[in-house]
């Protein structure tokens, strides 16, 4: 066949990788191609089932990359950034995702990066076993804040630094910018929110849509976002800019696919772009009107979901499956977050050992101590503390629904229970 595709003329050498691949990759040795195809990640995720020469050549290719040293520190580095954009970006967390989030966190955890470690050390991280949960809310989002108030050099410099005190200025700076971010996000809110409101109203709840000068541009998606979350309900934040466009965020909600709006309106904008659950355009100002008209006659005819939160319980515990043991197996299944989320379960009858009414300012949490048999769960239940004395009191059994987290207090990391759902055992 080689003589028939090259020619007699051509000298063709021979030469088995099998021994050398299996020297840098155990898991090799002695497997066929066939079977290599079985055990191929690449099989797993690809489109089409992968032949014994794709196996071939997706081996080989990581045989290479290992012995010229492509896994080495420098790689260790870029992928703690890799995980954090995924995360950031709201990307799903499986299959390739997951792998790489996985693996970058491990890496933040082993010795976060320049530029990471200063972040870590400013939000009080240091000590903490990091999570995507914990990077979600304590590090993409003050990252994010130097694009959003349009000084993204800030957290390009303070990753690309090498000397540590410029890069400590550099830092700070960041955190200012996430601060000055957060208050204009609570005087946009403000503005906002009445004109939403008027918004819901005259599109009988099914959609928000604001557009003002007074907002900043680069908060529009926070906005948005707490718009869609506040209303239950898709909702566009628009920033009327002074060159005469406008540019605007777009948040879903009830299960709503928001490129279907943008593509229904694509014709008005000058560009858009991003993924079903959040979006972005800009378009001229005077095209505002026949947006608000178009996307307003669109949205009365979708179909939302009734907006009723169903908890999805992936198993209901016996009392004695509660004990330390189960954090190690819960941990298994992380990272968690948008397309992966956290593990839920529920147990009946389970006695309160103790409950306290929470919170710094408007004491609105429940804090609670369950008592399992053998071993007692702290748990926090969220804007719950009406419901005790209510549905319920310190008496009761309660059949419970939860997830697992781990609490940092102090330098001390210990598992606690977040009750999303409870009610007095019948």
């Amino acid at each position: 066949m080689l003589a028939k595709a090259l020619g007699r003329s051509a000298e063709v050498n021979f030469y088995d990788v099998h021994p050398d691949v299996a020297r840098v990759i155990p898991q090799t040795a002695g497997a066929s191609l066939l079977r290599l195809a079985e055990m191929s990640k690449l099989g797993r995720y690809g489109n089409k089932p992968l032949g014994e020469l794709d196996a071939f050549v997706s081996v080989f290719t990581s045989f290479a990359l290992r012995k010229a040293g492509c896994y080495g520190e420098a790689d260790q580095d870029a992928l703690q950034l890799v995980a954090l954009s995924t995360i950031a970006d709201l990307m799903p967390l499986r299959d390739e995702n997951r792998i790489l989030v996985r693996q970058g966190l491990a890496a933040i955890n082993r010795k976060a990066r320049r530029g990471v470690a200063e972040l870590v050390a400013r939000q009080n991280l240091l000590g903490k076993k990091l999570g995507a949960v914990d990077a979600a809310w304590q590090l993409t989002p003050v990252i994010n804040a130097a694009g959003r108030m349009g000084k993204p050099e800030t957290a390009v410099k303070l990753f690309l630094t090498e000397d540590p005190v410029e890069r400590g200025a550099w830092a700070d700076r960041l955190m200012e910018l996430n601060q000055e971010r957060r208050r204009l996000g609570a005087e946009s809110w403000d503005v906002v929110y009445p004109l939403a409101h008027e918004s819901a109203q005259e599109r009988s709840g099914t959609f928000v849509i604001v557009g003002s000068s007074d907002i900043n541009r680069g908060i529009t998606g926070i906005v948005a976002n707490r718009l869609a979350d506040t209303f239950k309900v898709p909702a566009v934040v628009a920033c009327f800019m002074p060159d005469g466009t406008a540019v605007a965020s777009v948040r879903s909600a009830r299960g709503f696919n928001v490129k279907d709006l943008l593509s229904h309106c694509a014709e008005l904008f000058i560009d858009y772009g991003g993924h079903d659950a959040a979006a972005g355009f800009s378009m001229p100002q005077e095209n505002w009107p026949v947006f608000e008209k178009k996307a307003t006659a669109f949205m009365a005819k979708v179909l939302l979901g009734d907006g009723e939160e169903i908890l999805d319980i992936d198993a209901e515990l016996p009392h004695e499956y509660l004990k330390p043991e189960l954090s190690d197996m819960v941990e298994r299944f992380e990272p968690y977050g948008e397309g992966n989320p956290p593990l839920v379960f529920m147990a009946k009858g389970v006695p309160i050992a103790q409950a306290d009414i929470v919170g710094k300012q408007d004491k609105s949490h429940l804090k609670l101590v369950l008592d399992f048999g053998k071993h007692k769960w702290p748990a926090l239940w969220w804007n719950a503390a009406d419901k005790f004395g209510r549905e319920f009191d310190a008496t009761d059994r309660l059949d419970v629904v939860f997830k697992l987290t781990r609490n940092y207090w102090n330098g001390m990391e210990t598992p606690q229970l977040v009750v999303l759902d409870a009610r007095r055992a019948e």
